[in-house]
């Protein structure tokens, strides 16, 4: 990459912190952008210490795990295994943290949602006190004989990312299939690069075992089993019941956050993974909208901004109530209209946002 090289559109878009800074700009030293940006960050966008500990943590979990399960499926090479068991302790996070090009955009951007959901977890339970009702709120629990084993599941799933620990500690790598993929080969390759240092003559033999192990982990994979998932899976077994407006409401007022998502997801016909995104991610115009297209009236916004605190720490209640006459301007036409884009397909989103960006007018 050229020390002038021109970053613009959608790869940096979210993505890097000079995104804001090259705004507009055709040509900008690279190393000179990331210190305006990070001198004079853009605080809608910033990232706090919590959600990067958290994303460190999944993303060093999942690695962890991954290695752990690629370690023992070298039983068709031995001669491999045996090499590996020369370095007992983990290999594939320290590499990554010396060179953390290896990861990419898409993996990254997940590691972060997955950790603000798990900030927004921590606060399950807190109902809204503010808003007193029904205990539940109609919401479904474990005793519910048809639904009691999702709720279950999902409670289960949703303990997982909760989970304390270190950034080494193994998490269960319940990624959607394609970052699972990058997160296999990733560790296959960390790991077959040491095993090639004791194993100089070993030859295209290594890589093969390296990939039948990596095919073979991707055939057992279930991507499933994670809690955005089963929460989807819990609003598809609800019915007709989950088309209840109220519901949504409910779901945020007890603080059950994955519910909420899927609900809402349905009810606007979004992806449940888009919904969370932008919500713990996306600009708070994002969250405006949604809340909008759900019905929610200036209060229900004000509530909704509070329930996100915990990945949103800069909504102090001045800048609640500053969005929330921002919010008050919305207009019902403009809201279809966001939304509609939103049902088209991501990539097509992207490629149209970039020329936008690039082209003029």
């Amino acid at each position: 990459m050229s020390a002038l090289s021109s970053f613009t559109g959608t790869a940096m878009a979210g993505s890097w912190p000079m995104a804001r800074v090259m705004a507009g700009m055709s040509v900008v030293p690279v190393a000179h952008a990331i210190d305006l940006a990070f001198f004079f960050p853009d605080n809608a966008s910033a990232r706090h210490d919590a959600l990067i500990a958290e994303t460190r943590r999944h993303l060093g979990g999942c690695i962890a795990a991954v290695e752990m399960a690629m370690r023992l499926s070298f039983d068709h090479a031995p001669d491999i295994a045996a090499a590996l068991d020369r370095w007992p302790e983990p290999l594939v996070w320290p590499t990554v943290r010396a060179q953390p090009t290896l990861l990419g955009p898409g993996l990254l951007a997940h590691m972060q949602m997955r950790a603000g959901v798990t900030l927004m977890l921590r606060q399950f339970g807190e109902a809204d006190l503010e808003r007193p009702g029904e205990a539940d709120g109609g919401l479904p629990s474990a005793d519910d004989p048809d639904l009691g084993e999702a709720v279950s599941a999902l409670a289960l799933a949703e303990g997982r990312w909760l989970m304390l620990g270190g950034e080494d500690r193994p998490m269960r790598p319940d990624l959607p299939a394609e970052h699972y993929a990058e997160l296999v080969w990733t560790v296959a390759a960390c790991l077959a690069a040491v095993a090639q240092r004791t194993m100089p003559d070993a030859g295209d033999a290594l890589l093969g075992a390296f990939e039948r192990s990596g095919w073979a982990l991707l055939t057992d994979h279930d991507e499933a089993a994670g809690p955005i998932a089963q929460a989807d899976r819990l609003v598809r077994r609800m019915g007709d019941r989950a088309d209840s407006l109220e519901l949504v409401g409910a779901a945020l007022d007890q603080r059950r956050f994955l519910l909420f998502t899927a609900l809402a997801a349905r009810r606007l016909r979004l992806d449940s993974v888009q919904v969370t995104d932008m919500l713990v991610l996306g600009p708070l115009s994002d969250v405006a909208l949604l809340c909008r297209a759900l019905g929610g009236s200036d209060s229900d916004y004000r509530h909704l901004l509070i329930a996100l605190r915990p990945v949103r720490p800069a909504l102090s209640d001045i800048a609640i109530v500053a969005e929330a006459e921002r919010y008050h301007e919305l207009s019902d036409g403009d809201v279809d209209l966001a939304i509609g884009a939103l049902r088209t397909p991501a990539a097509f989103r992207a490629k149209l946002d970039h020329l936008r960006a690039v082209c003029p007018a």
